[in-house]
């Protein structure tokens, strides 16, 4: 027994650094979900990629999605998606805000956008009226799932500003879709912005 508390002792020890080190990784928000098949998968899809930022919604019975879109910046080159008369995506004035529903049954809806001078997006996302379930909500090309139905993603690069630090902030790692410095803004889908 006296022979074996060491091996368990080292066991523990390499069993927690590992861990240590999978939490240090930053999320990544670039590529489509895989688990993102139109009429198929239920839930919310966000993810970016070189044309902007995307969230779409998709159901293979029918669902009614709503939510909220914030920033600190300003939304820029905005499409959507609809499949319903009744489906909207509005951008407030200021163009800091984006009110949406969408219902989809067999097929999908969405948002395409670029953000500039930002350095978050808030989301809150309902799914028929109620708080979605946050395992609905499929982040990034690994498709993972925020913590509740009401979250910030945030660029780890961002040390400062109007922080939020609380669990419902997260910290993204890569390269990112909006203008952290001026050369590295990316247009959203549809015509470059005039300089």
């Amino acid at each position: 027994m006296k022979a074996t508390a060491p091996i368990m002792i080292l066991v523990f020890v390499l069993f927690c650094l590992s861990g240590s080190v999978l939490a240090a990784e930053s999320l990544k928000l670039s590529g489509q979900p895989t688990m993102f098949v139109p009429g198929k998968s239920t839930g919310y899809f966000i993810w970016q990629d070189s044309d902007g930022l995307h969230l779409r919604s998709t159901s293979d019975q029918k669902h009614v999605f709503s939510g909220v879109i914030q920033t600190n910046g300003h939304f820029e080159n905005v499409f959507t998606k609809l499949t319903e008369k009744d489906d909207y995506a509005r951008v407030n004035q200021a163009r800091d805000e984006v009110n949406f529903t969408f219902t989809t049954a067999g097929n999908e809806a969405g948002i395409d956008l670029s953000l500039k001078g930002g350095t978050y997006i808030k989301f809150d996302l309902s799914m028929d009226s109620q708080k979605v379930n946050p395992f609905d909500i499929f982040i990034g090309s690994e498709g993972w799932h925020p913590v509740d139905y009401k979250f910030t993603l945030r660029h780890k690069e961002d040390h400062q500003g109007d922080r939020d630090d609380d669990h419902t902030t997260i910290i993204i790692d890569g390269g990112f879709w909006w203008d952290w410095l001026p050369h590295h803004f990316h247009p959203g889908p549809g015509p470059a912005p005039n300089p």
